[in-house]
């Protein structure tokens, strides 16, 4: 009814999927990812034809002219938590996409011809200036990220914390530290959307003994922090 089409809005997926069932996250995902895909697929990548017809329920672009089939792709990216030797610590970082003091751990896209494991490595290099024990590295799980057409491959890995000074890349990061467990269990208490501004600001403000907040459950990187919090990589 109109009276029910008007209660309804728009959200942003990339902080509001999270909140939803594991079964509502993946569908909320999945049609985003295939909205991303159509408008950005218009035109034929062969011929240069288009507009691109869509076909078999929207899952498939097939192009006019030269009859060319396209699908939605996924870039593959690595996401990882990096744990000091002793496993008392974490590598976190904030960029400017985020909010001020929401920390969270190292990701980056897998390069051509590169491994995960080499990709773990780059990254955390590159961003923090961290060198991380190569032989540490260990996949941990996966999550679709659609924004605008990732796959997230999320592992955990080691390095030493105590000999290395931190070296952010100042056009990735806004800054980087280590972080107890004391740090991360009190941040891993605030509950819900802690990747938007307000809601942030208002766990600083209802707890001032908050030291950094980090992404809400839902989300891998939360589930790699979470991981870390139970001693999972050992």
């Amino acid at each position: 009814s109109d009276d029910q089409s008007s209660s309804l809005s728009f959200r942003n997926t990339r902080t509001t999927a999270p909140l939803f069932s594991p079964l509502h996250n993946e569908i909320a995902l999945q049609a985003t990812a295939y909205a991303q895909w159509q408008r950005r697929s218009m035109y034929c990548s062969i011929c240069g034809g288009g507009p691109m017809l869509l076909i078999d329920g929207g899952t498939c672009r097939q192009c006019p002219q030269c009859r060319t089939k396209s699908w939605p792709r996924q870039d593959p990216s690595m996401i990882t938590v990096i744990q000091s030797r002793c496993g008392n610590k974490i590598l976190l970082a904030n960029s400017a996409r985020h909010p001020p003091k929401l920390y969270t751990v190292l990701a980056g896209f897998v390069e051509a011809g590169e491994t995960f494991e080499s990709c773990v490595a780059r990254e955390t290099l590159e961003e923090t200036g961290v060198y991380i024990d190569v032989d540490s590295v260990q996949y941990v799980a996966s999550q679709p990220w659609p924004f605008p057409q990732s796959s997230m491959i999320g592992f955990a890995a080691t390095a030493d914390a105590e000999n290395q000074p931190i070296r952010i890349d100042p056009k990735e990061l806004v800054s980087a530290a280590w972080f107890d467990r004391d740090q991360i269990e009190r941040a891993s208490r605030i509950e819900g959307p802690t990747m938007q501004k307000e809601v942030a600001r208002a766990a600083f403000e209802n707890d001032p003994k908050l030291d950094i907040v980090i992404p809400p459950k839902g989300v891998i990187a939360r589930k790699l922090i979470d991981g870390w919090l139970e001693g999972r990589f050992s």
